[in-house]
């Protein structure tokens, strides 16, 4: 039996007729209507849009237009006009931080994150909130400040292969010559002195290599875009990189005077980039750091008291002069220890939480787990100290919630072979109050469901996370699906110093990271940063009227300052 074929004739009058069929065009329109109006009403940031004031929508939409005017800049990240293919200048908005991050300085939009009230910021390690720059010329008129390097300095590639530590010493330690042959870098060697007076250091740097030895410290220190984006780099490589950069900052940082100065001058940048109060993450693996003389260590005990005496001077300073709404609660200290040491020392670090705890109530407020989760230890390898630290903790009256790196890895099997052995399960179990980062939750959809159960947040750190080799950039991170999975997040910077960043950096990547973004998202983001902070509920109400207020002035601020640049893009 033949087949009936129309003609091209025929055929082309019903395309042209159903072209025309408006019943079936408006049905379709309806249908994806409903469908957006469906997803918006669900999403995560719903509550911030329907509790919006009429200057939050225009300041949203002033944001939303600049931002996609700058998405097609060709002096930001656009094309140049007329090319058909980006030259090496060309950037691309939401591409590599570092690579990007002059470009993002002259935004309209990173302006705008700069004066965003923030919250509370609770993820940040302790020795990473100040550029090593700031370090280094506090350290470098001291006759106590030593250096130290795992090679001799005789050449260009020693300057590159290189390790450097810092630690200050007694003036009458003999200083050893870093650029001798003979050096010897072995600190466990007890006929050798691997220290060299940093003074002494940089005179002959400048010498030997005709440059800035500052320069080159802080090379050591922070991570650079041949760091992080070098075609030859891998995962390992960058952790490895970072965790020599922490290194180099460690002894910066950690002797009394600097210290104590550190307190005020963290608390003066965060004000400064609009964050009102803070929950810091020392390593407290060691227990002291030395006096300026060299001659003295001061233990726990001796530090917690220069951090409370310093807040206390901070708060007494601003109420003064009659700003103490920009700072009111001062901070909080996360106890941190890593988890590659053996359950013996585990259990000497939990010990040493409660007491500290004991000892400094209000200051305490956690306790968690670093290091690298692709290699050992997992949470759950000191299941049995963390249940009894709880069990302590609820025998003596007090309450120390585990605030847990978790989920910081593309392979999620805690540094071991066994798909079973993902740290976010044991933060479930043992109650975490928040996770930093939580990179793999996607991966577990039963777990998401158990995160926003319990309210479990998580710290989100987009720079650390593309640095440190998870994602690309910003737009490949999972921000957009956690959030519309229904997971609290707050925003982060981890370790700033490190990566060159700050806050505000990280509030303008997550908004030019993903189009759903709005002003309304990154409301709900910030509030959600005093909401789940360790904060007393009285303190959260007070927090969030400071706050608040703050952002009512924020919107006004965007609509009176960018309001007629976004027209003139509409026109």
């Amino acid at each position: 039996m033949a087949s009936f074929t129309p003609s091209d004739v025929d055929l082309a009058a019903k395309f042209t007729q159903f072209l025309k069929d408006s019943d079936c065009q408006n049905q379709y329109s309806e249908e994806r209507l409903r469908l957006l109006e469906a997803e918006q009403a669900s999403s995560w940031d719903s509550k911030a849009r329907l509790e919006a004031s009429d200057v939050e929508r225009e300041a949203a939409a002033i944001v939303r237009t600049i931002r996609e005017m700058e998405r097609d800049d060709p002096t930001l990240f656009g094309n140049q006009a007329g090319e058909s293919i980006p030259d090496s200048e060309t950037r691309d908005m939401g591409g590599q931080f570092l690579t990007n991050r002059s470009r993002i300085q002259e935004s309209k939009i990173y302006s705008i994150a700069r004066e965003m009230p923030k919250g509370g910021h609770l993820h940040i390690h302790f020795n990473s909130e100040l550029h090593p720059n700031i370090l280094l010329q506090q350290a470098k008129d001291m006759d106590t400040m030593f250096i130290r390097s795992i090679r001799p300095l005789l050449g260009k590639d020693d300057l590159d292969e290189t390790e450097v530590v810092f630690n200050v010493l007694p003036v009458g330690t003999k200083s050893s010559n870093v650029f001798a042959l003979n050096y010897n870098s072995d600190h466990g060697d007890t006929n050798s002195n691997p220290w060299m007076k940093f003074k002494d250091f940089c005179v002959e740097f400048r010498q030997k290599f005709k440059s800035d030895p500052l320069d080159w410290v802080r090379s050591k220190a922070a991570l650079s875009e041949d760091d992080v984006y070098r075609q030859s780099q891998t995962l390992n490589g960058v952790w490895a990189r970072f965790n020599q950069g922490t290194r180099c900052f460690k002894g910066l940082l950690n002797y009394e005077s600097v210290f104590r100065w550190y307190i005020s001058a963290a608390i003066d940048s965060m004000i400064e980039d609009k964050i009102m109060y803070a929950e810091l993450r020392p390593m407290l693996l060691d227990k002291t750091i030395p006096s300026d003389d060299g001659l003295q260590q001061l233990c726990h005990s001796d530090q917690m008291n220069i951090i409370v005496e310093e807040v206390s001077k901070k708060k007494k300073d601003l109420e003064a002069k009659g700003q103490l709404e920009l700072f009111p609660f001062g901070l909080k200290i996360i106890y941190c220890t890593p988890r590659s040491i053996p359950k013996p020392r585990m259990t000497t670090e939990m010990l040493d939480c409660i007491r500290l705890k004991l000892a400094y109530p209000d200051l305490i407020c956690g306790f968690d787990l670093v290091g690298a989760e692709d290699r050992p230890n997992s949470i759950s390898y000191y299941r049995d100290e963390l249940l009894a630290f709880v069990k302590t903790c609820e025998s003596l009256g007090i309450k120390i919630p585990f605030l847990f790196h978790a989920g910081e890895t593309l392979l999620d099997t805690g540094g071991s072979k066994d798909p079973e052995n993902s740290n976010l399960f044991d933060v479930v179990l043992l109650n975490s109050k928040r996770i930093g980062h939580g990179y793999s939750i996607l991966k577990h959809p039963k777990l998401v469901e158990e995160f926003k159960k319990k309210r479990i947040c998580i710290e989100l750190c987009p720079v650390s996370n593309e640095l440190l080799n998870l994602c690309r950039n910003i737009k490949q991170h999972p921000y957009p699906a956690m959030l519309q999975q229904g997971l609290e997040c707050t925003v982060n910077s981890d370790n700033p110093a490190l990566f060159s960043s700050t806050l505000s950096y990280e509030f303008y990547q997550v908004m030019v990271g993903s189009t759903t973004m709005s002003l309304h998202g990154w409301r709900q983001l910030a509030e959600w940063s005093i909401v789940h902070s360790c904060l007393n509920e009285d303190q959260k109400e007070e927090a969030l009227g400071y706050w608040r207020q703050r952002w009512d002035e924020f919107c006004v601020w965007i609509v009176k300052k960018f309001g007629p640049v976004a027209k003139e893009a509409e026109v």
